[in-house]
């Protein structure tokens, strides 16, 4: 038992003016205030996060997710640890040990509103996590495929595409390569 040291009346509070509701989809400026690993049922690790908006009409609104880091599904497990790599590239951060090397760097998170199910409100989730500049993390983008000019002056690319692996007897490189 505490003693409160005076009488507390719950009608004497004002009302919360504060909405539960969803914060519209989209992109907002954020940053992770809290992680921590919880077992899940199935044996596995998640990575718990709790992520703040840091600007804009939302400020300080609270949004959470959970990355099945290690999961007997391949699958799950793929989704959270390309999540990780995602805020890893997004706030700058290297190779960790410690989710608190995530904390307090901003970074873009794009949220979605999943609907209500059963006993459970509408909520908002996180669909993907970016840099602060707009760009996706660098580690997502995929290398560009470059077509072969056709040879025009009965020159011929070097056997496996590779403009700078000149074949023996010197040939000149095909119009259209870069010039390193």
């Amino acid at each position: 038992m505490a003693y409160l040291g005076n009488t507390f009346d719950p009608n004497e509070v004002p009302d919360d003016e504060r909405s539960f509701e969803p914060m519209p989809a989209g992109d907002y400026n954020m940053q992770i205030v809290e992680s921590d690993i919880a077992q899940t049922k199935a044996g596995g690790d998640m990575l718990k996060l709790t992520l703040e908006v840091i600007d804009g009409p939302f400020a300080n609104r609270k949004v959470w997710d959970n990355l099945n880091i290690r999961n007997s599904n391949a699958v799950a497990q793929g989704i959270a640890q390309r999540a990780l790599a995602d805020i890893c590239a997004a706030t700058g951060t290297g190779p960790i040990e410690d989710s608190e090397d995530l904390h307090f760097k901003p970074l873009v998170v794009t949220l979605k509103i999943e609907p209500a199910r059963g006993e459970y409100d509408a909520r908002n989730a996180v669909k993907k996590y970016k840099a602060r500049g707009g760009q996706p993390p660098a580690a997502k983008a995929a290398p560009a495929q470059r077509s072969a000019p056709p040879a025009s002056n009965g020159a011929t690319r070097p056997a496996g595409g590779r403009p700078w692996a000149a074949p023996s007897g010197g040939a000149r490189p095909v119009a259209g390569d870069p010039p390193f």
